[in-house]
């Protein structure tokens, strides 16, 4: 008897928590869903890759011909947009990619190794709106602050919304031990675990591929563990600093 009413009470202050939590969030960058824009601008390298007219994830420029994003985000062909914050500007660089080059040891059913090269057809006009990044020289630990920059959904009503500016929220990385009391089956050394700081700050659906910047340095893009969008769930990210062999190798050889 206590406990049946003391579920109802616990539910009520859960509730009041979360609400309390995104107000503070609103002002400060901290949400994805119902978010805040990115400062215009500050994601020259971010890209956006279409498949038959839709929406299918985001990237990074990484050279004037290749674009980094997540295996499972595999199709035939790409049309690859960037050079804006906004989704659906007709004015910015668009560019088709028909070559998409999977890490060899990606698992479709763990989401193992979840990386892949997409090669422009024509390379990137560079400009102050379309830069490309770096890949990390050093891999960030545990308690790295970091942000993650997103056109995935901004609500989870009945019928989801999408934004059509970019929309950046804050994570740290957390440890792998931590993690595995979602996730009891990690590749340790070659993801990244990273929560909010804030409870409705999180990933979600169409988020693939979103880039995972810590301290100034690209170190993941968004794998998995972000749908069905449960705000105290990690999001587990490709930790690129255990693949630049790889990328490089690649590059050069189908340069």
């Amino acid at each position: 008897m206590a406990g049946t009413l003391l579920q109802p009470l616990l539910l009520l202050l859960l509730s009041l928590a979360l609400g309390s939590a995104g107000q503070a969030a609103q002002g400060n960058g901290e949400r994805i869903l119902n978010g805040v824009e990115c400062p215009r601008g500050t994601h020259p390298w971010q890209v956006v890759l279409f498949h038959n007219n839709t929406f299918l994830c985001a990237g990074v420029l990484i050279n004037q011909r290749w674009v980094l994003t997540v295996a499972h985000c595999r199709k035939s062909d790409y049309l690859v947009q960037m050079g804006s914050d906004h989704l659906n500007i007709g004015t910015v660089q668009q560019i088709w990619a028909t070559e998409s080059f999977v890490h060899p040891q990606y698992d479709n059913r763990t989401y193992d190794h979840d990386l892949m090269l997409v090669k422009l057809s024509s390379p990137a006009k560079l400009s102050p709106n379309v830069r490309t990044i770096k890949l990390p020289t050093s891999c960030k630990f545990p308690g790295a602050s970091c942000t993650v920059s997103g056109w995935g959904v901004t609500s989870m009503d009945v019928a989801p919304t999408f934004p059509l500016m970019l929309m950046c929220a804050n994570a740290n990385i957390i440890s792998y031990k931590d993690c595995r009391k979602v996730y009891p089956v990690l590749l340790k050394k070659y993801i990244i675990c990273a929560a909010p700081p804030v409870g409705l700050a999180y990933p979600c659906r169409g988020d693939s591929g979103n880039p995972l910047i810590c301290e100034g340095s690209l170190q993941g893009l968004v794998s998995h563990g972000y749908y069905p969008c449960i705000p105290f769930k990690p999001v587990i990210y490709t930790r690129l600093c255990m693949y630049n062999k790889w990328i490089y190798n690649t590059m050069k050889t189908n340069s």
